[in-house]
């Protein structure tokens, strides 16, 4: 094969990519796979493919070869191995076209983990496991009885300004997190305060996220209160049958950060629902224990199976893009 079987391959390729997001858009299941506020790239994507892909186009095996840059282009790799290269980009484009979109489920929510504090559980969860050991064995509070034999006033000089000094970063440190969880509170007290002469609470799509997240930090503000929640249907392993999690998939920028957020509802009958539909309940905020954690639950006065929704995740605008 030539050189120019090539350039009208990559051209091919190049367009490829620009039709197949083309078409997630025209079809709108974009939305699987990508955050509105990420949108504009997407666009900007598309429109990119597309521009290449004609500018490849009109390229000649000529151009290649008479480049003037001081570069040999003669191909000395085998068509085997050349066309591989190719075929890497190849593979994705085939497998967008042809495979069918999947909405992520219950399977998926369970090797994720579902968070029954909203965000603020996520994000507490994710500070104890990143947070590193502070204490080594060589910083260890057991006396060093060598140390101390050897020279004990200048141990004892040493261990004391140790402790000193932990003192001192605990303090600050302290105060930093103490300023941060209170800006943090902050923004979600003004959305508990908004709440405080209603009686019923809608959770939709727009306001699910800071919603479910308030709640979970404020559930003494929001409890008795009525509320109107739709999700999927999940379960852990452990629930009891008049428990269930009413879930949603909650994206921030792409399908490869979803979590999973959702609220406990409790109620008589729950069992005969099955995991994976999509209800909406209506019910009276609480709290209840489950495992080792106190969590916001929902005692429920009424539930409905309904549709799956043509936008099945929620989105947590960052505000990074905008």
């Amino acid at each position: 094969m030539n050189n120019q079987f090539y350039i009208n391959l990559r051209a091919i390729i190049l367009f490829g990519f620009a039709f197949l997001l083309c078409s997630f858009i025209y079809s709108g299941k974009i939305q699987y796979y990508i955050a509105p506020q990420m949108m504009k790239f997407i666009y900007f994507a598309a429109g990119t493919f597309f521009v290449l892909g004609v500018v490849q186009m009109f390229r000649s095996e000529d151009s290649e070869e008479h480049c003037l840059c001081g570069h040999d282009h003669a191909d000395t790799s085998k068509p085997f191995m050349r066309f591989s290269v190719y075929f890497l980009f190849l593979l994705p484009l085939m497998t967008g076209f042809v495979f069918p979109d999947k909405v992520l489920d219950s399977a998926m929510a369970e090797k994720k983990g579902v968070s029954l504090n909203g965000t603020i559980g996520m994000k507490a969860s994710a500070s104890k496991t990143d947070k590193p050991s502070e204490k080594t064995q060589s910083d260890s509070d057991t006396p060093n009885a060598d140390a101390y034999l050897e020279d004990p006033e200048k141990y004892m000089a040493e261990l004391e300004e140790k402790y000193a000094d932990d003192s001192e970063d605990s303090s600050t440190t302290g105060s930093a997190d103490s300023d941060a969880v209170f800006d943090y509170d902050e923004y979600y007290l003004e959305i508990a305060e908004k709440y405080d002469d209603r009686e019923k609470i809608k959770v939709n799509d727009d306001n699910y996220a800071d919603l479910v997240d308030s709640i979970a930090i404020f559930s003494d503000r929001f409890e008795g209160k009525e509320i109107e929640i739709k999700g999927f249907v999940y379960r852990e392993e452990g629930m009891e049958q008049n428990q269930l999690v009413v879930a949603r998939f909650l994206m921030s920028c792409c399908s490869a950060d979803t979590s999973v957020i959702g609220m406990m509802a409790e109620g008589h009958d729950l069992g005969e629902i099955e995991t994976d539909s999509w209800v909406k309940v209506t019910g009276t905020i609480s709290q209840t224990t489950y495992g080792d954690a106190r969590i916001p639950s929902i005692e429920v006065s009424e539930i409905k199976q309904i549709k799956k929704p043509d936008t099945p995740y929620v989105y947590q605008d960052l505000g990074i893009f905008n």
